[in-house]
Formats: C-alpha cells, structure tokens, sequence
C-alpha cells in the first residue's frame, strides 16, 4: 500500500533542493524526499543499512558515472566511503 502525499515548498526552499539533487545524483525530487524521509525515520535501525539504501546508493552512483568524467566519479566514490 501507497499513500500520495502534496508537499507545498516556498520558491528558495525549492530551489536549493533542486541544486541538491542535481549535486547528489537524486533523479527527482521525490526520490529526495523519500529518501530524507527514510534517513529520519530508521536512523538508528539497521535498515537504514540495508536494500533500500543500497539501491538509492546505487542508482545515484550509477548517474554520476553517465553524467561525469572518470575522474569526478572516482572521487566522488571515494567521499561516499
């Protein structure tokens, strides 16, 4: 079961979370949000640690590795570690 939720952002609010995503290789603002959202709500569970993280880390590995040289996405890896 899913659930449809409206967010209203003010102007900046949305504008610095679109310079986010981009920086951080979200696909949408959505992913974003639900991933903020899983962040707050199992921080201190290990299933922060499991398949969903897992697959947000992966999928936001594998765009930088479309979008940038060789060299931005090896260093970009090794902050991720």
């Amino acid at each position: 079961m899913s659930i449809q939720i409206n967010v209203k952002l003010s102007e900046v609010m949305l504008l610095n979370a679109r310079k986010y995503i981009k920086h951080h290789g979200f696909d949408t603002l959505q992913d974003f949000i639900r991933e903020l959202l899983r962040e707050k709500l199992f921080e201190n569970e290990e299933e922060t640690k499991g398949i969903f993280t897992a697959l947000a880390s992966e999928k936001a590995l594998a765009k930088h590795w479309l979008t940038k040289e060789e060299d931005e996405a090896w260093a970009h890896l090794q902050k991720e570690t």
